[in-house]
């Protein structure tokens, strides 16, 4: 497993450039050999050869070494394995750290979670980031820990002080950051489309309202109209969660009607009982079919908040839904996959805190 890992990690033709991995590699293939035939071959065959035993107590003393070895390169092996979780994404490798840490400005810095323990083997170890924190920026730091929507916290936070005027410049600023593209292209900036969409919702915030939240918009969702997606829609389940709460929950057999529109190639639900709904909310699609379960175990899913609604209605392409943006869901969802949400506006008083 050891030298697998290492493997993975450093890729096999750098891996086996080093005379010594090779060494390692080869040892690793003769002992399994040796195993094998012990398990599976008459022991006696074996007493009667001296060389081999004595080949079998020299292999032992090399193994003996070998593990000696590896404890002097576990500090080493924590690292690549580090490295293999983080992906692509730019480390701090100065001074002695080697820790998955961004600085987006000079004075916001992302990283990942501080852990301790087991999960301390494969991300940034507790110790480490505070003696990382204490030498560079001693008694002026603080740690938020925002989960998974650091960087839409972060992006804010350079709208918030005008480094960026608007979210796409912001999204694509922290992505350039986060990226170490010596390793992959693969761009690691804003994870969901519902976190892009609420790095706009906070540049309508500063630009448009002044650093304060628009009037609050009661609304109830009337239907839902989806586009392009296989099957006739019936095994299709609808979950709105408003406030960590369930607050609505549908199938073909309950609280809404499921038209199946051939010609337009689209799906119609048609919500009896909906709630009324303010602030953020979410929206989960879940199905009985084998459409794939990526994140949050269900099919595609996706945020809004009521204020910013404009016109009772609300259009997301494939790439604006949490799941299907993702490439590797692409042979699933087809580009003209989409989801259309038409609300009924409610004129009630405000909805107290």
């Amino acid at each position: 497993m050891d030298v697998l890992l290492r493997i993975f990690v450093e890729g096999i033709l750098s891996y086996f450039s080093d005379i010594f991995n090779s060494m390692d590699a080869a040892i690793i293939v003769v002992t399994l050999i040796i195993d094998f035939n012990y398990i599976f071959s008459d022991y006696e065959i074996f007493k009667d050869i001296p060389r081999l035993v004595i080949l079998l107590r020299s292999l032992r003393l090399i193994i003996l070494m070998r593990i000696f070895h590896l404890a002097y390169q576990e500090r080493q092996l924590e690292k690549l394995t580090r490295r293999m979780v983080s992906g692509n994404k730019r480390r701090y490798k100065k001074d002695g750290f080697d820790l998955d840490l961004t600085y987006v400005t000079e004075r916001i810095i992302a990283m990942s979670f501080p852990s301790s323990g087991k999960e301390s083997f494969y991300r940034n170890p507790i110790q480490e980031v505070v003696r990382f924190l204490d030498t560079k920026h001693r008694n002026h730091y603080q740690v938020y820990n925002l989960c998974r929507r650091t960087g839409t916290m972060a992006c804010a936070c350079l709208i918030a002080c005008e480094i960026f005027t608007t979210a796409e410049d912001s999204l694509y600023y922290f992505g350039e950051r986060r990226t170490d593209k010596t390793t992959s292209s693969k761009f690691q900036g804003v994870e969901t489309p519902s976190q892009n969409r609420y790095v706009g919702y906070f540049e309508d915030v500063k630009n448009i309202y002044n650093l304060t939240l628009p009037p609050r918009k009661i609304l109830r969702i009337k239907k839902f109209v989806i586009y392009s997606i296989h099957g006739n829609g019936g095994d299709l389940k609808v979950k709105i969660i408003m406030r960590q709460k369930i607050v609505f929950f549908c199938s073909a057999s309950k609280n809404c009607r499921v038209v199946h529109d051939i010609e337009r190639d689209r799906v119609i639900i048609h919500l009896c009982n909906c709630p009324l709904l303010y602030d953020d909310v979410k929206v989960q699609f879940l199905s009985s079919s084998d459409l794939p379960k990526y994140y949050d175990n269900c099919p595609f899913f996706f945020w809004f908040h009521t204020s910013f609604i404009e016109n009772n209605r609300l259009y997301l392409s494939r790439n604006e839904l949490d799941n299907p943006h993702k490439p590797k869901a692409w042979k699933i969802y087809r580009p003209e996959f989409a989801v259309e949400i038409y609300f009924d506006d409610v004129k009630l008083c405000l909805v107290s805190d």
